[in-house]
């Protein structure tokens, strides 16, 4: 059974990875920012700490209390390394094997060295070079596989330091950033559970388009109504409504196709049913004959009426020409004109063609020969002496004109000559034909990107066009060389009469 995914879930979980997505960068731009402010801020603590004992201590220097200096410096450390072990006990924070070693941990030191670099005061943090230029008022020293904040300032040659480990800094990061995932985590759920919600019912005009379609019998063909059809599948539903106008016009296409087959089949049929009864009470042989010629006749027109028949379901089953090959078309007329030119004679009609120049045409030759005998051939059939094919190049187009002499098409018959099975009112009265010759006509020119059209000559006798675009034609590299004197032209005449 084939699988088919949904599309609300689909939209579901891409929404859901890109708003995850979207939290996961939020969080860590947030991160970033309050770990740059939680350092600013208690950078700006540590510088004051240590500029408010400077100036302390300084007085205490003055009154010559060096213990006093001393008292308040371990004083002060204690109080830092009081409120820092809060921070050091905390559940995500870890700053040794166990609660006893993080107690006992030194998270600041405190000293007071002169300007040479001497220490005159407290416990300087490992591996701190008093002797570095005192250009910076906080600097980061690595001790103890741990990071250091130190804080300096400096006044009358004395340089009071104040360092303490980043511990709380990464704390107040971290303690940031799982408030805000427990937040998000929490609201995530939600967030997904809304959107489903309002993914079906965006997605409801989709179900009861579909159920209207299913709903509808196989023969309502009736475009699809737009009401309340959501814009986004607008293009979709008029999609839709092109291909079921396109099944309706071929479905009344062929509904016709077969009520006129049949009608034009019941006469030849009839005829023969006619002949059969006349055979059968036949008295001599002269009316057997006479009998037996009808029969051919009506077999003769059977048999055309079913090739053309199955020449129009050919073509109507092809969407596209594959067979595209290059050929001259004065090799193609006279191919053409080789295979028409009995019928012509037993009309004793001439049949020319004439081009001032050879053309190279990319076409399916077999179609196109179709299409010329189909063409001419009825020319020949409503034509009185001469029928006369002309090539010429008018601005990108090859334009080919297949002229006779007969007695034209009434006005008003001109636009019907293509449609199918239909005869103008000379050919019902002659019974000739079977209105299909043009039909398959302009089926094999759309085929092609070709136009086809007719219309009286100002003479008398009808000019049928086919207009060949720039593409589908060019002159051939070898063209044919003749020799030029005066009234020499370079092209092609081919003529039976």
């Amino acid at each position: 059974m084939a699988f088919h995914s949904s599309l609300a879930r689909r939209l579901l979980l891409i929404l859901a990875a890109a708003m995850l997505i979207a939290v996961l960068i939020t969080v860590y731009s947030l991160l970033e920012y309050v770990d740059k402010e939680a350092e600013e801020v208690l950078d700006a603590r540590l510088t004051l700490t240590a500029g408010n004992l400077l100036r302390q201590v300084r007085r205490q220097l003055r009154e010559g209390n060096l213990n006093d200096v001393w008292l308040t410096l371990e004083t002060v450390r204690g109080l830092e390394n009081a409120w820092l072990a809060k921070f050091a006990n905390a559940d995500r924070i870890a700053f040794g094997k166990d609660d006893h070693e993080v107690d006992d941990k030194v998270r600041s030191y405190i000293w007071l060295s002169s300007g040479d670099g001497k220490v005159i005061v407290g416990q300087v943090l490992p591996g701190y070079d008093n002797r570095h230029p005192k250009n910076l008022a906080i600097r980061s020293i690595h001790h103890d596989d741990a990071e250091w904040r130190v804080a300096e300032v400096h006044e009358d040659g004395l340089h009071l330091h104040v360092a303490q480990r980043e511990d709380l800094r990464a704390y107040l990061v971290r303690e940031i950033g799982w408030k805000l995932m427990e937040k998000q985590l929490i609201s995530i759920p939600l967030i997904v559970l809304v959107l489903w919600f309002g993914i079906r019912r965006g997605l409801r005009p989709l179900s009861r388009l579909s159920e209207q379609i299913a709903s509808r019998k196989p023969d309502n063909l009736r475009p699809v109504k737009l009401d309340q059809v959501p814009e986004e599948i607008v293009p979709l539903v008029e999609s839709i409504n092109r291909l079921l106008n396109r099944l309706e016009a071929g479905m009344e296409s062929e509904r016709r196709f077969t009520s006129d087959a049949a009608h034009e089949l019941r006469s030849p049929l009839a005829v023969v049913r006619n002949v059969a009864r006349i055979l059968s009470s036949a008295h001599s042989l002269e009316e057997v004959q006479s009998s037996a010629l009808l029969l051919d006749k009506s077999a003769v027109r059977m048999a055309d009426l079913l090739s053309q028949l199955l020449h129009l379901a050919r073509l109507d089953s092809l969407l596209n020409m594959q067979n595209l090959r290059p050929f001259m078309l004065a090799e193609l007329m006279r191919d053409v004109i080789g295979d028409l030119l009995p019928q012509a004679l037993s009309r004793e009609m001439s049949l020319s063609y004439v081009a001032a120049e050879e053309f190279l045409i990319t076409a399916d030759r077999d179609l196109l020969c179709l299409m010329f005998q189909n063409i001419i051939g009825n020319a020949i059939k409503y034509g009185r002496r001469e029928i006369e094919i002309h090539a010429h190049v008018r601005g990108q187009t090859l334009v080919v004109n297949v002229l006779d002499d007969g007695a034209g098409v009434d006005e008003g018959e001109l636009a019907r000559l293509f449609d199918r099975f239909y005869r103008g009112q000379d050919a019902k009265q002659r019974a000739e034909g079977s209105g299909l010759g043009l039909s398959i006509v302009q089926r094999i020119a759309e085929l092609h990107g070709f136009a086809v059209k007719a219309r009286n000559r100002d003479q008398g006798g009808l000019c049928v066009t086919v207009e060949i675009p720039a593409g589908a034609w060019g002159e051939p590299q070898d063209s044919l060389d003749e020799e030029k004197g005066e009234g020499a032209s370079l092209g092609s005449h081919i003529g039976a009469s």
